[in-house]
């Protein structure tokens, strides 16, 4: 597992919606998956970890500015579950986003590394899943149309 300070100042963060890339001065970038922190890959000597960090907020901004849904379902699951457990909870989502009470009991009542949240708060990410889901499918229609 990768150390955050043993690769200097770090540049800025960009989050996914499972995951957490960092830029560090040294070139290195970390991702975190819920996992901890490991070697994602090095900036390209053609560019300064600074760009390359600026590169990829701005990509990850316009690709969420196309998708206010998507920006409101991640903003809910991260602070309903946190970088941690947002893959825990996203899964379950996935796979059972019409059944809020089978979401609620793998998250947030099984055996460990639960997510702290009643089903009212599942419900709603559910809500904001669906929404984002829908909103992908019209994106890609208009696309293909």
């Amino acid at each position: 597992m990768a150390k955050l300070s043993a690769h200097g100042q770090e540049i800025g963060r960009v989050y996914f919606t499972t995951s957490a890339k960092a830029y560090f001065t040294d070139g290195t970038i970390l991702r975190n998956s819920g996992f901890g922190w490991k070697l994602a890959g090095k900036v390209k000597s053609s560019t300064t970890p600074q760009q390359a960090f600026a590169d990829q907020k701005q990509k990850q901004d316009e690709y969420l500015a196309q998708r206010p849904a998507l920006a409101q379902y991640r903003k809910a699951l991260h602070e309903l579950a946190g970088l941690g457990k947002a893959w825990k909870l996203h899964t379950a989502i996935e796979l059972m986003h019409d059944d809020v009470d089978g979401v609620w009991a793998e998250c947030c009542d099984g055996y460990g590394d639960n997510v702290s949240a009643d089903v009212d708060e599942v419900a709603r990410v559910c809500d904001l899943y669906i929404a984002a889901a829908n909103e992908q499918k019209s994106l890609r229609e208009t696309v293909t149309a």
